[in-house]
């Protein structure tokens, strides 16, 4: 959504900074594909190497930046930066803070107790109408925790009121959906909650997923291979949260400067932690 006229073009707060930031720290980028990752709202985080080359494709203009800067202050050009793979102290504590805030928030599977409830035929009427009054019960639950974890991101309490509320309602089924589908049992199909009820996919869309339950499960099938931590899925749901294309923010700009150093310590946590796999950052966005 375009916020205005900048560098030559209309763009958005989030493409505008980004664009700024590269410029003035000139960022060298790697793409680790081909060169023409698509770019748009959905993948624009994915890869920052194409995201630079749009916007120079788009007519986005160096000295436009260079200009503004000038206006503002004389300063000597500096060095080229390459990407860095090495955490910062900043980026170390935001990790820190991040993994446990989610891991306070959101017990392990082996933490909880599991235990399953009877599918039968003659008890799935009952069945259907209790699974329905525990899931929305759990919901409630769930909704709270991931109000607690956000509130323990960095930056989010010092958001407007209302862009907190608007963060929030934006993110909140998403988050929902990964840390359920983080507690997938493969071999059993089946999915186990905070409280540690476990159901399979029948049960599941009893309970109130409906059309979404295949949705889900799919979705839990393809992070499998990925084997994210405590810490990516932390991240993964700040980055989730903390999302300055949201619509009736009051601070856009502002939202995007607090995503950009959770996106930095994502990809350097999950290039350190798989060094032999540098398409793994962009598949997890």
């Amino acid at each position: 959504k375009s916020s205005g006229y900048h560098y030559g073009v209309s763009a958005c707060e989030g493409c505008k900074g980004f664009f700024r930031r590269s410029i003035q720290k000139n960022m060298v980028y790697t793409c680790h594909r081909e060169k023409n990752c698509i770019i748009n709202k959905v993948t624009r985080n994915r890869c920052q190497y194409c995201r630079l080359q749009k916007c120079f494709a788009v007519g986005m203009s160096k000295e436009s930046v260079r200009n503004d800067r000038n206006k503002k202050k004389k300063e000597s050009p500096k060095p080229e930066l390459a990407e860095s793979y090495e955490l910062t102290a900043e980026l170390e504590s935001i990790i820190e803070k991040i993994r446990k805030a989610h891991q306070e928030t959101f017990p392990s599977l082996c933490q909880l107790g599991k235990y399953t409830t009877n599918s039968s035929a003659d008890h799935r009427v009952r069945l259907d109408l209790g699974l329905w009054d525990k899931f929305s019960e759990l919901a409630t639950k769930c909704i709270i925790k991931i109000v607690e974890f956000a509130k323990r991101v960095p930056g989010f309490t010092g958001l407007t009121i209302a862009d907190q509320i608007t963060l929030l309602k934006a993110a909140c089924l998403d988050i929902l959906i990964l840390r359920i589908c983080t507690r997938y049992t493969p071999d059993k199909d089946t999915m186990t909650f905070s409280d540690g009820l476990t159901l399979n996919r029948t049960q599941m869309h009893n309970a109130g997923f409906g059309p979404l339950t295949d949705l889900v499960f799919t979705f839990a099938n393809q992070l499998l291979p990925i084997e994210m931590d405590d810490t990516e899925t932390g991240l993964l749901s700040a980055i989730c949260l903390i999302s300055g294309d949201r619509q009736d923010l009051e601070e856009p700009s502002k939202v995007d400067q607090l995503q950009e150093p959770l996106l930095e310590a994502l990809k350097i946590y999950v290039r350190k932690r798989r060094p032999s796999k540098p398409h793994m950052f962009p598949k997890m966005l």
